[in-house]
Protein backbone atom coordinates (compact mmCIF):
# COMPACT_ATOMS: atom_id res chain seq x y z
CA UNK A 1 0.00 0.00 0.00
CA UNK A 2 2.71 2.60 1.02
CA UNK A 3 4.65 2.30 -2.23
CA UNK A 4 1.60 2.78 -4.58
CA UNK A 5 1.04 5.70 -2.63
CA UNK A 6 4.61 7.07 -4.08
CA UNK A 7 2.65 6.87 -7.95
CA UNK A 8 0.10 9.41 -7.69
CA UNK A 9 -2.09 9.09 -11.12
CA UNK A 10 0.03 11.39 -13.51
CA UNK A 11 2.95 9.45 -12.13
CA UNK A 12 1.58 6.03 -13.25
CA UNK A 13 0.37 7.61 -16.01
CA UNK A 14 4.04 7.99 -17.62
CA UNK A 15 4.94 5.20 -16.81
CA UNK A 16 2.14 3.54 -18.46
CA UNK A 17 3.27 5.63 -21.83
CA UNK A 18 6.64 4.53 -21.67
CA UNK A 19 5.28 0.73 -21.84
CA UNK A 20 3.16 1.74 -24.46
CA UNK A 21 5.63 2.90 -26.56
CA UNK A 22 8.42 0.25 -25.45
CA UNK A 23 6.59 -3.37 -26.24
CA UNK A 24 6.24 -2.54 -29.85
CA UNK A 25 9.72 -1.86 -30.55
CA UNK A 26 10.92 -4.36 -28.94
CA UNK A 27 8.34 -6.66 -30.04
CA UNK A 28 9.76 -5.14 -33.44
CA UNK A 29 13.33 -6.32 -32.66
CA UNK A 30 12.45 -9.64 -33.37
CA UNK A 31 11.68 -8.86 -37.04
CA UNK A 32 14.97 -6.61 -37.66
CA UNK A 33 17.39 -7.66 -40.61
CA UNK A 34 20.77 -6.06 -41.35
CA UNK A 35 21.29 -4.02 -44.24
CA UNK A 36 23.66 -1.42 -45.90
CA UNK A 37 26.85 -0.45 -43.84
CA UNK A 38 26.21 -3.80 -42.06
CA UNK A 39 27.24 -6.06 -44.36
CA UNK A 40 30.89 -4.03 -45.45
CA UNK A 41 31.44 -3.70 -41.87
CA UNK A 42 30.93 -7.64 -41.22
CA UNK A 43 33.14 -8.65 -44.03
CA UNK A 44 36.55 -6.67 -42.11
CA UNK A 45 37.12 -8.81 -39.81
CA UNK A 46 37.73 -12.10 -42.71
CA UNK A 47 40.86 -9.73 -44.48
CA UNK A 48 42.31 -8.31 -41.16
CA UNK A 49 43.05 -8.14 -37.70
CA UNK A 50 40.98 -6.41 -35.40
CA UNK A 51 43.86 -3.41 -34.15
CA UNK A 52 44.72 -3.69 -38.04
CA UNK A 53 41.19 -2.72 -38.78
CA UNK A 54 41.29 0.38 -36.54
CA UNK A 55 44.21 1.57 -37.66
CA UNK A 56 43.46 1.38 -41.49
CA UNK A 57 40.06 2.86 -40.95
CA UNK A 58 41.71 5.67 -38.63
CA UNK A 59 44.10 6.52 -41.21
CA UNK A 60 42.08 6.29 -44.34
CA UNK A 61 38.12 6.96 -43.70
CA UNK A 62 36.97 7.89 -40.20
CA UNK A 63 37.84 8.63 -36.75
CA UNK A 64 35.23 6.70 -34.59
CA UNK A 65 37.21 3.79 -33.39
CA UNK A 66 34.51 2.95 -30.57
CA UNK A 67 31.57 2.72 -33.63
CA UNK A 68 34.18 0.88 -35.75
CA UNK A 69 35.05 -2.09 -32.64
CA UNK A 70 31.20 -2.37 -32.69
CA UNK A 71 30.55 -2.91 -36.28
CA UNK A 72 33.35 -4.97 -37.11
CA UNK A 73 32.37 -7.46 -34.53
CA UNK A 74 29.14 -7.32 -35.85
CA UNK A 75 27.02 -11.12 -34.80
CA UNK A 76 26.38 -11.48 -38.42
CA UNK A 77 30.10 -11.95 -39.00
CA UNK A 78 29.57 -15.07 -37.87
CA UNK A 79 26.29 -16.01 -39.33
CA UNK A 80 24.81 -15.06 -36.03
CA UNK A 81 21.77 -13.29 -37.55
CA UNK A 82 19.55 -13.75 -34.41
CA UNK A 83 21.78 -11.61 -32.22
CA UNK A 84 21.46 -8.60 -34.82
CA UNK A 85 18.25 -8.39 -32.78
CA UNK A 86 19.33 -8.78 -29.83
CA UNK A 87 21.50 -5.59 -30.42
CA UNK A 88 18.23 -3.88 -31.15
CA UNK A 89 16.91 -4.81 -27.71
CA UNK A 90 19.83 -3.73 -25.66
CA UNK A 91 19.89 -0.54 -27.23
CA UNK A 92 16.03 -0.01 -26.08
CA UNK A 93 16.60 -1.51 -22.74
CA UNK A 94 20.25 -0.07 -22.10
CA UNK A 95 18.87 3.66 -22.82
CA UNK A 96 16.30 3.11 -20.31
CA UNK A 97 18.86 1.85 -17.53
CA UNK A 98 21.07 4.30 -18.41
CA UNK A 99 18.68 7.35 -18.02
CA UNK A 100 18.02 5.69 -14.45
CA UNK A 101 21.19 5.41 -13.32
CA UNK A 102 21.92 8.84 -14.02
CA UNK A 103 18.65 10.35 -12.05
CA UNK A 104 19.66 8.15 -9.71
CA UNK A 105 23.15 9.09 -8.79
CA UNK A 106 22.23 12.91 -9.09
CA UNK A 107 19.20 12.32 -6.72
CA UNK A 108 19.76 9.81 -4.59
CA UNK A 109 16.00 8.15 -4.67
CA UNK A 110 14.89 5.01 -6.49
CA UNK A 111 11.40 6.29 -6.39
CA UNK A 112 11.89 9.72 -8.02
CA UNK A 113 14.83 8.01 -10.52
CA UNK A 114 12.07 5.96 -11.66
CA UNK A 115 9.33 8.73 -12.75
CA UNK A 116 12.57 10.59 -14.17
CA UNK A 117 13.62 7.94 -15.73
CA UNK A 118 10.26 7.30 -17.61
CA UNK A 119 10.07 10.90 -18.65
CA UNK A 120 13.37 11.20 -20.10
CA UNK A 121 13.18 7.50 -22.27
CA UNK A 122 9.33 8.19 -23.14
CA UNK A 123 9.96 11.72 -24.91
CA UNK A 124 12.85 10.04 -26.37
CA UNK A 125 11.20 7.36 -27.85
CA UNK A 126 8.14 9.48 -28.70
CA UNK A 127 9.68 12.22 -30.56
CA UNK A 128 13.59 10.78 -31.93
CA UNK A 129 14.15 11.98 -35.23
CA UNK A 130 15.29 8.66 -37.01
CA UNK A 131 14.12 5.64 -34.90
CA UNK A 132 15.52 3.31 -37.28
CA UNK A 133 19.03 4.57 -37.10
CA UNK A 134 18.94 4.81 -33.40
CA UNK A 135 17.37 1.21 -32.05
CA UNK A 136 17.51 -0.83 -35.74
CA UNK A 137 20.12 -0.37 -38.50
CA UNK A 138 23.40 -0.80 -36.24
CA UNK A 139 25.65 0.85 -38.54
CA UNK A 140 23.59 3.95 -36.83
CA UNK A 141 22.78 3.18 -33.50
CA UNK A 142 26.47 2.42 -32.66
CA UNK A 143 27.84 5.38 -33.76
CA UNK A 144 25.02 8.05 -32.84
CA UNK A 145 22.76 6.47 -30.64
CA UNK A 146 25.36 4.42 -28.37
CA UNK A 147 27.00 8.10 -27.72
CA UNK A 148 23.86 8.96 -26.13
CA UNK A 149 24.12 5.67 -23.78
CA UNK A 150 27.56 6.17 -22.58
CA UNK A 151 26.43 10.24 -21.91
CA UNK A 152 23.98 9.34 -20.15
CA UNK A 153 26.32 6.87 -17.90
CA UNK A 154 29.28 9.53 -17.82
CA UNK A 155 26.62 12.27 -16.33
CA UNK A 156 25.85 10.13 -13.59
CA UNK A 157 29.34 8.67 -12.72
CA UNK A 158 30.59 12.45 -12.49
CA UNK A 159 27.31 13.62 -10.43
CA UNK A 160 28.36 10.43 -8.09
CA UNK A 161 32.21 11.48 -8.62
CA UNK A 162 31.17 14.84 -6.59
CA UNK A 163 30.40 13.08 -3.61
CA UNK A 164 33.14 10.24 -3.08
CA UNK A 165 36.44 9.64 -4.66
CA UNK A 166 36.62 6.43 -5.91
CA UNK A 167 39.08 4.68 -7.89
CA UNK A 168 36.37 2.76 -9.56
CA UNK A 169 34.38 5.88 -10.30
CA UNK A 170 37.77 7.67 -11.97
CA UNK A 171 38.78 5.23 -13.92
CA UNK A 172 34.89 4.97 -15.21
CA UNK A 173 34.99 8.52 -16.24
CA UNK A 174 38.09 8.05 -18.32
CA UNK A 175 36.80 5.00 -19.74
CA UNK A 176 33.46 6.40 -20.64
CA UNK A 177 35.18 9.74 -22.65
CA UNK A 178 37.37 7.41 -25.03
CA UNK A 179 33.74 5.57 -25.26
CA UNK A 180 32.24 8.71 -26.09
CA UNK A 181 34.75 10.40 -28.87
CA UNK A 182 35.34 7.26 -30.23
CA UNK A 183 31.53 7.21 -31.42
CA UNK A 184 30.82 10.69 -33.41
CA UNK A 185 32.00 14.32 -33.65
CA UNK A 186 28.49 15.75 -32.31
CA UNK A 187 28.87 14.10 -29.14
CA UNK A 188 32.56 14.45 -29.05
CA UNK A 189 31.69 18.36 -29.17
CA UNK A 190 29.29 18.00 -26.26
CA UNK A 191 31.37 16.36 -24.02
CA UNK A 192 33.73 18.90 -24.70
CA UNK A 193 31.76 21.70 -23.72
CA UNK A 194 30.22 19.66 -20.67
CA UNK A 195 33.98 19.09 -19.16
CA UNK A 196 34.90 22.81 -19.73
CA UNK A 197 31.48 24.07 -18.22
CA UNK A 198 32.56 21.46 -15.30
CA UNK A 199 35.86 22.33 -14.71
CA UNK A 200 34.88 26.14 -15.01
CA UNK A 201 32.31 25.81 -12.35
CA UNK A 202 34.41 23.65 -10.11
CA UNK A 203 37.47 26.46 -10.35
CA UNK A 204 34.85 29.18 -9.99
CA UNK A 205 33.49 27.47 -6.72
CA UNK A 206 36.64 26.50 -5.24
CA UNK A 207 39.18 28.82 -6.85
CA UNK A 208 41.41 24.81 -7.22
CA UNK A 209 42.13 24.55 -10.75
CA UNK A 210 44.73 21.58 -11.04
CA UNK A 211 41.96 18.82 -10.03
CA UNK A 212 40.00 15.65 -11.65
CA UNK A 213 37.99 17.74 -13.65
CA UNK A 214 40.84 19.18 -15.10
CA UNK A 215 42.52 15.84 -15.84
CA UNK A 216 39.06 14.48 -17.52
CA UNK A 217 39.01 17.95 -19.36
CA UNK A 218 42.20 17.61 -20.72
CA UNK A 219 41.81 14.10 -21.33
CA UNK A 220 38.94 15.10 -23.61
CA UNK A 221 40.78 17.21 -25.42
CA UNK A 222 43.85 15.64 -26.08
CA UNK A 223 41.02 12.66 -27.59
CA UNK A 224 39.26 15.34 -29.68
CA UNK A 225 42.61 16.62 -31.09
CA UNK A 226 43.61 12.83 -31.99
CA UNK A 227 39.65 12.51 -33.73
CA UNK A 228 40.46 16.23 -35.74
CA UNK A 229 44.00 14.93 -36.99
CA UNK A 230 43.09 11.85 -38.33
CA UNK A 231 44.14 11.12 -42.17
CA UNK A 232 41.20 9.47 -42.26
CA UNK A 233 38.68 12.31 -41.86
CA UNK A 234 40.44 14.30 -44.35
CA UNK A 235 39.93 11.83 -46.80
CA UNK A 236 36.13 11.90 -46.39
CA UNK A 237 35.35 15.20 -46.31
CA UNK A 238 37.55 16.31 -49.35
CA UNK A 239 35.68 12.93 -50.95
CA UNK A 240 32.82 15.38 -50.41
CA UNK A 241 32.53 18.71 -52.90
CA UNK A 242 30.83 21.84 -50.53
CA UNK A 243 30.62 24.77 -52.87
CA UNK A 244 28.88 26.47 -49.63
CA UNK A 245 30.38 29.66 -48.50
CA UNK A 246 31.32 30.16 -44.38
CA UNK A 247 28.47 32.58 -44.60
CA UNK A 248 25.72 30.67 -45.87
CA UNK A 249 26.88 27.19 -43.65
CA UNK A 250 26.33 30.11 -40.85
CA UNK A 251 22.69 30.94 -42.18
CA UNK A 252 21.89 26.93 -43.41
CA UNK A 253 22.88 26.42 -39.14
CA UNK A 254 20.63 29.26 -38.27
CA UNK A 255 17.87 27.96 -39.72
CA UNK A 256 18.20 24.62 -39.38
CA UNK A 257 18.75 25.14 -35.40
CA UNK A 258 15.14 27.35 -35.28
CA UNK A 259 13.34 24.28 -37.26
CA UNK A 260 14.55 22.17 -34.64
CA UNK A 261 13.26 24.23 -31.58
CA UNK A 262 9.59 24.46 -33.46
CA UNK A 263 9.96 20.57 -34.71
CA UNK A 264 11.04 18.81 -31.61
CA UNK A 265 11.57 21.26 -28.43
CA UNK A 266 8.47 22.81 -28.25
CA UNK A 267 6.51 19.70 -27.27
CA UNK A 268 9.49 17.88 -25.82
CA UNK A 269 9.43 21.00 -23.28
CA UNK A 270 5.08 20.56 -22.77
CA UNK A 271 5.80 17.35 -21.59
CA UNK A 272 8.71 17.63 -19.21
CA UNK A 273 7.47 21.06 -17.68
CA UNK A 274 4.27 18.73 -17.03
CA UNK A 275 6.09 16.01 -15.37
CA UNK A 276 8.47 18.69 -13.37
CA UNK A 277 5.74 20.14 -12.15
CA UNK A 278 4.22 17.39 -11.01
CA UNK A 279 7.11 16.10 -9.19
CA UNK A 280 7.62 19.97 -7.74
CA UNK A 281 7.67 19.06 -4.37
CA UNK A 282 10.77 16.37 -4.22
CA UNK A 283 12.58 17.85 -7.14
CA UNK A 284 12.69 22.00 -4.72
CA UNK A 285 14.33 19.48 -1.68
CA UNK A 286 17.30 18.62 -4.18
CA UNK A 287 19.80 21.16 -4.10
CA UNK A 288 22.06 20.72 -7.33
CA UNK A 289 24.45 23.10 -7.03
CA UNK A 290 25.92 23.66 -10.81
CA UNK A 291 22.07 24.55 -11.69
CA UNK A 292 21.60 27.34 -9.15
CA UNK A 293 23.09 29.58 -12.04
CA UNK A 294 21.05 32.39 -13.35
CA UNK A 295 19.02 31.78 -16.31
CA UNK A 296 21.25 33.78 -18.87
CA UNK A 297 23.58 30.79 -18.69
CA UNK A 298 21.33 28.51 -19.84
CA UNK A 299 18.82 29.82 -22.01
CA UNK A 300 21.87 31.02 -24.36
CA UNK A 301 23.17 27.69 -24.07
CA UNK A 302 19.99 25.83 -25.16
CA UNK A 303 20.52 27.20 -28.57
CA UNK A 304 24.53 26.94 -28.59
CA UNK A 305 23.94 23.07 -28.34
CA UNK A 306 21.39 22.89 -31.49
CA UNK A 307 23.47 25.15 -33.41
CA UNK A 308 27.36 23.60 -32.93
CA UNK A 309 24.95 20.25 -33.22
CA UNK A 310 24.19 21.11 -37.15
CA UNK A 311 27.12 23.01 -38.09
CA UNK A 312 29.38 20.35 -38.63
CA UNK A 313 27.35 18.39 -41.17
CA UNK A 314 26.93 21.39 -42.96
CA UNK A 315 30.26 21.90 -42.95
CA UNK A 316 31.67 18.95 -44.06
CA UNK A 317 28.50 17.60 -45.82
CA UNK A 318 26.91 20.95 -47.59
CA UNK A 319 23.48 19.54 -46.45
CA UNK A 320 21.56 19.25 -43.35
CA UNK A 321 22.56 16.53 -40.65
CA UNK A 322 20.78 13.54 -41.27
CA UNK A 323 18.29 11.88 -38.73
CA UNK A 324 20.62 9.66 -37.28
CA UNK A 325 22.92 13.18 -36.34
CA UNK A 326 19.59 14.96 -35.13
CA UNK A 327 19.29 12.14 -32.90
CA UNK A 328 22.30 13.41 -30.92
CA UNK A 329 21.05 16.93 -31.26
CA UNK A 330 17.59 15.84 -30.11
CA UNK A 331 19.16 14.10 -26.63
CA UNK A 332 21.36 16.83 -25.55
CA UNK A 333 18.01 19.24 -26.01
CA UNK A 334 16.25 16.95 -23.78
CA UNK A 335 18.88 17.20 -21.30
CA UNK A 336 18.90 21.46 -21.28
CA UNK A 337 14.83 20.99 -21.84
CA UNK A 338 15.32 19.29 -18.02
CA UNK A 339 17.49 21.58 -16.79
CA UNK A 340 15.45 24.74 -17.79
CA UNK A 341 12.18 23.01 -16.51
CA UNK A 342 13.90 22.41 -12.88
CA UNK A 343 14.65 25.82 -12.46
CA UNK A 344 11.26 26.68 -13.87
CA UNK A 345 9.45 24.56 -11.03
CA UNK A 346 12.07 25.83 -8.44
CA UNK A 347 11.41 29.30 -8.64
CA UNK A 348 8.87 31.39 -6.28
CA UNK A 349 6.57 31.92 -9.15
CA UNK A 350 5.92 28.40 -10.05
CA UNK A 351 5.50 27.41 -6.28
CA UNK A 352 2.55 29.55 -5.98
CA UNK A 353 0.92 28.04 -9.42
CA UNK A 354 -1.67 25.57 -8.65
CA UNK A 355 -2.68 23.28 -11.53
CA UNK A 356 -4.96 20.51 -10.65
CA UNK A 357 -3.97 16.82 -11.04
CA UNK A 358 -7.29 16.00 -13.46
CA UNK A 359 -5.85 18.96 -15.27
CA UNK A 360 -2.16 17.87 -16.07
CA UNK A 361 -3.30 14.45 -17.39
CA UNK A 362 -5.35 15.77 -19.90
CA UNK A 363 -2.95 18.17 -20.99
CA UNK A 364 -0.61 15.55 -21.46
CA UNK A 365 -3.10 12.99 -23.14
CA UNK A 366 -3.62 15.54 -25.42
CA UNK A 367 -0.52 16.51 -26.68
CA UNK A 368 0.12 12.64 -26.77
CA UNK A 369 -2.77 11.29 -28.48
CA UNK A 370 -3.49 14.40 -30.18
CA UNK A 371 0.02 13.89 -31.99
CA UNK A 372 -0.11 10.43 -32.13
CA UNK A 373 -3.53 10.73 -33.80
CA UNK A 374 -3.60 13.82 -35.90
CA UNK A 375 -0.99 13.18 -37.78
CA UNK A 376 -1.36 9.37 -37.52
CA UNK A 377 0.82 8.07 -41.03
CA UNK A 378 1.18 11.41 -42.72
CA UNK A 379 4.40 13.01 -43.94
CA UNK A 380 3.72 16.67 -42.03
CA UNK A 381 7.30 18.41 -42.20
CA UNK A 382 9.33 15.47 -42.33
CA UNK A 383 7.77 14.51 -38.12
CA UNK A 384 7.89 11.47 -37.45
CA UNK A 385 5.07 9.48 -35.46
CA UNK A 386 7.24 6.54 -33.68
CA UNK A 387 4.69 5.28 -31.32
CA UNK A 388 1.94 4.90 -34.56
CA UNK A 389 3.87 3.58 -36.84
CA UNK A 390 5.56 0.69 -34.43
CA UNK A 391 2.00 -0.19 -34.27
CA UNK A 392 1.18 0.42 -37.50
CA UNK A 393 3.81 -1.78 -38.80
CA UNK A 394 2.66 -4.61 -36.45
CA UNK A 395 -0.77 -4.71 -36.60
CA UNK A 396 -0.60 -4.40 -40.78
CA UNK A 397 1.55 -7.22 -41.21
CA UNK A 398 4.33 -4.85 -42.64
CA UNK A 399 7.14 -6.23 -40.55
CA UNK A 400 6.25 -9.63 -40.37
CA UNK A 401 6.45 -9.49 -44.21
CA UNK A 402 9.22 -7.77 -44.44
CA UNK A 403 11.05 -10.19 -42.06
CA UNK A 404 9.76 -13.12 -44.29
CA UNK A 405 10.92 -11.19 -47.94
CA UNK A 406 14.26 -11.09 -46.50
CA UNK A 407 14.62 -14.23 -45.16
CA UNK A 408 13.07 -15.65 -48.66
CA UNK A 409 16.52 -14.05 -50.33
CA UNK A 410 18.60 -15.66 -47.87
CA UNK A 411 17.38 -18.72 -49.27
CA UNK A 412 17.84 -17.79 -52.12
CA UNK A 413 21.27 -17.02 -51.70
CA UNK A 414 22.42 -20.36 -49.99
CA UNK A 415 20.52 -22.50 -52.51
CA UNK A 416 21.81 -21.10 -55.83
CA UNK A 417 25.12 -22.05 -56.79
CA UNK A 418 25.05 -18.87 -59.49
CA UNK A 419 27.88 -16.03 -58.99
CA UNK A 420 25.38 -13.61 -59.97
CA UNK A 421 22.15 -13.11 -58.83
CA UNK A 422 19.15 -11.19 -59.11
CA UNK A 423 16.81 -10.66 -56.05
CA UNK A 424 13.16 -9.50 -55.77
CA UNK A 425 12.83 -5.87 -54.44
CA UNK A 426 11.21 -6.17 -50.70
CA UNK A 427 7.72 -4.83 -51.29
CA UNK A 428 6.94 -4.66 -47.43
CA UNK A 429 8.91 -1.57 -45.96
CA UNK A 430 7.93 -1.16 -42.18
CA UNK A 431 8.92 2.70 -41.03
CA UNK A 432 10.48 1.50 -37.99
CA UNK A 433 12.87 -1.12 -38.88
CA UNK A 434 13.32 -0.77 -42.69
CA UNK A 435 16.18 1.01 -43.65
CA UNK A 436 17.46 0.50 -47.61
CA UNK A 437 17.83 -1.71 -50.18
CA UNK A 438 19.96 -3.12 -53.21
CA UNK A 439 19.65 -1.17 -56.16
CA UNK A 440 19.83 -2.46 -59.70
CA UNK A 441 23.54 -1.37 -59.66
CA UNK A 442 25.71 -4.31 -59.13
CA UNK A 443 28.80 -1.91 -58.52
CA UNK A 444 26.68 0.27 -55.76
CA UNK A 445 27.97 -0.23 -52.24
CA UNK A 446 25.22 -1.79 -51.14
CA UNK A 447 25.25 -3.91 -53.38
CA UNK A 448 29.23 -5.25 -53.64
CA UNK A 449 28.85 -5.54 -49.92
CA UNK A 450 25.86 -7.65 -49.66
CA UNK A 451 27.42 -9.77 -52.38
CA UNK A 452 31.03 -10.12 -50.66
CA UNK A 453 29.77 -11.32 -47.78
CA UNK A 454 27.65 -14.37 -49.22
CA UNK A 455 30.38 -15.02 -51.42
CA UNK A 456 29.25 -13.99 -54.53
CA UNK A 457 29.82 -11.98 -57.61
CA UNK A 458 27.22 -9.74 -57.73
CA UNK A 459 23.78 -9.23 -56.46
CA UNK A 460 21.27 -6.97 -58.05
CA UNK A 461 17.75 -6.15 -57.78
CA UNK A 462 15.19 -7.52 -60.36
Amino acid sequence: MFQSRLFNSFDKLLILLLVVATFPLLFLSFYNEPSADDYAYAIKLFKDSFFYIEYYEYMHWGSRYTATAVLITNPIHWGYFFGYKIISICMIVFFIYASYFMFYQITKKKILSIKLASLLSFVYIFLLPGIDSAFYWLSGSATYHLGNIFFLMYIGCSAKIAEKNKIFLTISLFILIFLIVGCNEISMIYLLLYNFLFLSYNYYTTRRFFTLHFYLFTWTVLLTFFILIAPGNYERSHSIINPLSLSEIFFKSLKKSIVLIFRYALISFIITFLTFYNLRKPLQDIKLKMLTLPYLIYIPLFFVIIFIGCFPSIYSLGSYPPLRTVNVIFFAVLILIMIVCYKLVSCPLTKKLQVPQFLRIIILLIIVLGYTFVIGDKNVYDINNNIYNAYEDILSGKAQKYNKEVHERYKIIHSSKEDTLYLPPLQAKPQIIYHSDISQDPKHFYNASMAEFFNKKAIIKK
